[in-house]
């Protein structure tokens, strides 16, 4: 777990870059700010930035933080500079709307 933005998130360091759990992230920052999960990958997709898909491990360690929810069997992960990347579009986007 890290500490983004005073709130604690689940997080794992792959390939020497620590990458926060997108949806949990999306939960505590972003669903007030966009339609949806959908919204966001669309964002994602425009502002050239790929999450990391994460194996069946790191959706079991996900799931006993209580970052994913029980079922949730799939998940993306993202850097923290490509989440503020996201956030600050999302937060101009919703000034425009």
């Amino acid at each position: 777990m890290v500490d983004l933005r005073g709130a604690k998130v689940a997080s794992f360091t792959v390939e020497g870059c620590e990458l926060i759990c997108l949806p949990q992230a999306f939960d505590l920052f972003l669903k007030h700010l966009v339609g949806g999960l959908h919204t966001v990958y669309t964002k994602l997709k425009r502002l050239e930035i790929t999450p990391v898909v994460c194996n069946v491990e790191q959706v079991r360690i996900l799931r006993g933080l209580g970052a994913i929810q029980p079922g949730v069997n799939r998940c993306k992960l993202i850097s923290r500079k490509d989440f503020e990347t996201l956030y600050n579009d999302c937060t101009n986007a919703s000034l425009i709307d």
